[in-house]
C-alpha cells in the first residue's frame, strides 16, 4: 500500500513537471522561497536578490512556522537569517548565496549557497526563448542530493481588472528536492507584496507571505 502511494506521488510529480515544461511562460525575477532564500517553494535557484533589496517574510510549512529576512548586499550576493519555530526550541539558520555567473543565451546562471548547515550548487536556465525556466542543482543536508525544478509565469505584469483589484503576476512552480515533490504558485502584487501557496510532498499544505523593498 505504501509503495503504491509512493509511486502515485512520483507519477503526479512527473506529470506536473512535464506540464510546466510544455507550457509557455515569461521571464521571472528573483523572489523569496518559503524558507527565505531566492528560489521556488523550497528549492534554491541560481538567482539572487538585487543589490539594495530587502525581503522579509513568514511561511507556514506544514506544522512549522518559518520567519526570515534576506538582503541583496552587493551585486550577485544575498545574505539572510531565518528561524523555524518561535521561542524555546526554535532553529535559527543563516542563508548565503553567491551567483558565480549570470544566465546567457547559451549558458545557465550558476550560484553556490548555504542554508543552515546545508551547502548547494544551483543552475538556472530558460529552456526556450519564451519557454519555462529550469533549475537543477546538488546539495547536502536537507537538499539530499540532486534537486530539480521548473517555473511558469502565467502573466509577466500585473493586470488591472474591471473591479479595480489588480491581478498579480502569477508563477506556477514544481520541484523535486529533499526527496519530495512539491507544487505551488506565487502571486506577486505591486509594491513588493507576495503570497505563495503549495503542497509539500503533494500532501502537506504550505503558505507564505513576503514583502520586498529597497534600502
Amino acid at each position: 500500500m505504501e509503495r503504491r502511494i509512493c509511486k502515485s506521488r512520483i507519477l503526479a510529480g512527473v506529470v506536473i513537471m512535464l506540464a510546466l515544461f510544455l507550457s509557455v511562460s515569461q521571464p521571472a525575477f528573483a523572489a523569496p522561497s518559503q524558507s527565505g532564500k531566492s528560489g521556488l517553494l523550497l528549492a534554491p535557484s541560481a538567482d539572487t536578490l538585487g543589490q539594495g533589496s530587502l525581503a522579509i517574510g513568514y511561511s507556514r510549512l506544514g506544522l512549522t512556522d518559518c520567519v526570515y529576512i534576506n538582503a541583496g548586499v552587493i551585486p550577485n550576493l544575498e545574505v539572510g537569517l531565518g528561524s523555524r519555530g518561535f521561542g524555546f526550541g526554535a532553529e535559527v539558520y543563516p542563508m548565503l548565496k553567491f551567483r558565480l555567473m549570470g544566465e546567457t543565451a547559451d549558458l545557465p546562471a550558476v550560484a553556490v549557497g548555504l542554508e543552515g548547515q546545508a551547502l548547494y550548487l544551483a543552475a538556472s536556465k530558460r529552456l526556450l526563448s519564451s519557454g519555462p525556466r529550469a533549475h537543477l542543482g546538488f546539495g547536502t543536508g536537507k537538499f539530499s542530493g540532486v534537486f530539480i525544478g521548473l517555473d511558469h509565469v502565467l502573466n509577466p505584469v500585473t493586470i488591472s481588472s474591471g473591479s479595480g483589484i489588480p491581478v498579480p503576476v502569477t508563477t506556477l512552480m514544481g520541484e523535486y528536492v529533499g526527496g519530495s515533490f512539491n507544487i505551488g504558485a506565487r502571486f506577486e502584487f505591486p509594491k513588493g507584496l507576495s503570497f505563495s501557496i503549495g503542497l509539500l510532498d503533494t500532501s502537506r499544505l504550505s503558505a507564505g507571505v513576503s514583502f520586498t523593498t529597497s534600502f
